[in-house]
Formats: C-alpha cells, structure tokens, sequence
C-alpha cells in the first residue's frame, strides 16, 4: 500500500494593482461588485469595535478611527510582553451576503507589514475566524483581491482545516496583526468589497502582465537574453516568483552585467528557472505546501517568517497576480540557487522529495498539505522533459480529477497513485 501523501493549493489575484515598489493603480469595478463598507460618515465608526491581547493579559495597543480622508485606520502599537502579540478590530454583527461571491476585495494603504483579514460567521466565538492572509507595501495604496476559497478556520491563531467557510452565514469582517514583530502599526481602510465575478486582467501572458508593470524591465531582459521569453508567454501554467527592478539593483555592482554575457548564459538560466513553479500555485497553495521544486530542480522554501511571507530570504510584496498562462508572485530580492546542485531533478528525484516531504505531513492529520505538496510535483512532472507523452496525459486526467474533488484525503490518495504510477513508468 503507498504511503499517505496529498495536495493542494489556493488563493489567486488583486484587481489590477500596484505591483511591487511602483505598481499600477487600481481598475474599475464591474458590475458584479458590491460595496460592503465605506468610511465617509462618522457613523461608520458604531459598526466596529477592536479586541486586543489585552483579553489574554498582554499589552499591545490597537485601536481605530475615521480619518478626514474617509478611511477606517486601523494602528497601534504591537507587545510580545505577557505572552501577547495581537490586536484587532471587526465589524459588529451585519448581513453581509456572501452566497455566490467568489472573493473579498480590500482597498487600503499599509505599512509594509502582513496583516489577516478575518470573517466570522454569525455563531463563532471571538477567538476563531476564517483568515486569510494581506500583505502590504508601506505607503501604497491598493485593491487587494482575495479568494474567499483562500480563508481558514482557525481558533487562538491556529490553522485547524475542519470545514470550510459557510458562506450564507458570515456576518462580521476584521483585520488582525500578529506577526510577532513588535512595534507601531497603521493600515488605513479605504473599502471593503464582494466580488462575485470572475477575476479580470487575465488575458495577457504571464511577459504581457509584467511588461505593462513597468517593474520588470531587468527580469524581462534577462528573460530574453536567457531565451524563456518564449516558455513564459506559451500555454503553462506557471507561476512565477517576480523580482521587481529594485531587486536586481541590489545585487552586488557589476552582477547583472555579468549575467547578461553569453558566456554566462547557462547560469543566467539557472537562476531565472529557480524563480519558476510549474502549475498555477496561489499564494495559499504554496504556505500550505511549504516548498515548491524550482523548474531549475532546487526546491523553494515559502513559509511565513518574521513579520511576513518569505520565498527563501526574499520577501513577498505582492500574491497572485493572475496572468492567462498562470501567476505571479512579486518579491523584493534575487534567489538564487544554491551553488552545489544547479542540475534538474529527474522524475524519479522529483517523485521520491514529494514522498518524502508529503507522506509526515498526511501522517500528521495535514492531508491538505500533503495533497498542495502532490499536486505541485505533478505539475512539475506535466512539463519534464523526461516523462513520456502517455504519463504526462494519465497526470493531466489526474490533475481533472482533483480539480473536481472537495475531499483533501481523497485528493492525496488519487494524486499519490498518479506519482506511483509516474514512478514506475520512469524505471521502464
């Protein structure tokens, strides 16, 4: 019997934003768009109240106000003295009608640091909630899009994947802090919205999408210099981890320059296929998963890690910016890939690292992590160049199949018999 094993992934895009350090603006809304919240009448303010750890014996403080450019401005100042470590607002009981949305948009200006966005439904106590992740660019005003099938349910700020959101039934949203970074903090609230539409901006190319940014200049250069311009815009999906002009600034003086030689070719490579997935990998897909094999063969490591979400030591500044071809995730630093190994795995390397990091993760109850590690490590086996024609279609029906599941266990299980199978095809 094969070991216990699945996968899965979530969360998508923002409309029409800022990318990284100088982003687009916001697009305009459809028709499919609803206005949950405004903040230009003082009254607003008798629909929210703030809970901070104060309730648990800490110190941090958090509070809210409407400021004179109708905004809801969330700040304070975050302790990690007496165990504490969050603070709070959310809105007091309303209806809020959520059947048939497909996610939450959020209009606000951050700081830089990575906030929750909670909803509750109408029974749950104060210390669970749905959440979902809202990273921010300090200064930067923006319409963040988040999936409604990106929010989990977690008590005491711990994920427990029991059930998912109800949807009929969420009566109240808020926003959390509790990054364990202590200190001042300020996210202003410009509107909260439901989008029951589909997402926009996606029909142009994963290169389309990052050309009209006007943030990507050294990356699409190397690109082309690298010869990947091609396999960016194809079919995919992919998803690409995007790092802005600032990024490739920052490396040391003469580095680019360097690359960009075609004696240096190979490694140019190297290091733009490390900052590639294959498959569509939200944001939630890849925490969930943890890591994602490169299409240069090393893995990547994404977790939430001082203060924010980390793709290795680079910080995530914006999360699934769909293109028609897959996603972008935008960070503010180079990866680059470690020295000793900058050969891609074979299929059956690929087969055995997703076993071997799933199988703890289905042993331990995570069968939803288990399922975003499997699926990744098929998508990945979908576009090797050493898996056969036939494999790669039993893999894209096995990809169908989970698509269509809601069961976590049942996914893991179709998904590892798809890898067992890749597995024995590969030793023929």
């Amino acid at each position: 019997m094969p070991k216990k094993f699945p996968a899965r992934c979530l969360y998508l895009k923002l409309l029409l934003p800022i990318l990284f350090g100088v982003l687009m603006g916001p697009s305009a809304l459809s028709a499919d768009v609803k206005y949950v919240f405004e903040f230009d009448e003082s009254s607003a303010e008798d629909k929210w109240f703030s809970v901070n750890d104060g309730v648990m014996g800490g110190i941090s403080k958090g509070g809210f106000k409407i400021t004179a450019d109708d905004t809801l401005l969330f700040s304070g100042a975050l302790s990690l003295e007496n165990n504490g470590g969050f603070a709070s607002i959310r809105s007091r009981n309303v209806a809020i009608d959520l059947e048939g949305a497909t996610a939450i948009l959020v209009n606000a200006r951050g700081d830089g640091r990575t906030y929750w966005v909670d909803l509750r439904e109408g029974n749950q106590g104060g210390a669970s909630s749905f959440r979902a992740y809202l990273p921010t660019v300090d200064g930067v005003s923006r319409t963040v899009r988040i999936p409604l099938s990106d929010f989990e349910y977690q008590t005491y700020g711990q994920i427990i994947p029991i059930r998912a959101l109800n949807t009929q039934a969420v009566q109240s949203i808020g926003f959390t802090i509790a990054d364990k970074q202590p200190g001042d903090f300020k996210l202003a609230i410009e509107s909260i919205k439901v989008d029951y539409g589909a997402p926009s901006n996606t029909s142009g190319t994963i290169v389309d999408v990052a050309s009209q940014a006007g943030s990507f200049e050294t990356l699409l250069a190397a690109a082309k210099k690298a010869g990947l311009v091609a396999a960016l815009s194809g079919n995919g999906p992919l998803t690409v981890f995007a790092p802005t002009d600032d990024a490739f600034t920052a490396l040391p003086d003469g580095t680019v320059a360097s690359l960009l030689k075609p004696e240096n070719k190979a490694q140019l490579v190297d290091i733009l296929k490390y900052h590639v997935i294959a498959g569509q990998v939200t944001l939630a897909d890849a925490l969930k998963a943890g890591e994602a094999p490169s299409l240069q063969g090393e893995t990547l490591r994404v977790a939430f890690k001082d203060g924010s979400v980390r793709i290795g030591e680079a910080k995530l500044v914006t999360a699934d910016i769909a293109a028609s071809n897959g996603l972008i995730h935008v960070i503010d630093r180079v990866l680059l890939p470690p020295a000793a190994n900058n050969q891609a795995l074979t299929p059956a390397a690929l087969i055995n690292l997703a076993i071997e990091r799933g199988v703890p993760q289905f042993n331990s109850g995570n069968a939803d992590a288990c399922a975003a590690i499997y699926e990744i490590a098929v998508e990945a086996l979908r576009i090797h160049s050493d898996v056969s024609e036939q494999t790669k279609e039993d893999l894209a029906a096995t990809i169908k199949k989970v698509k269509a599941s809601d069961s976590d266990h049942e996914n893991a299980w179709t998904l590892r018999h798809a890898l067992d199978r890749a597995a024995l095809a590969a030793e023929r």
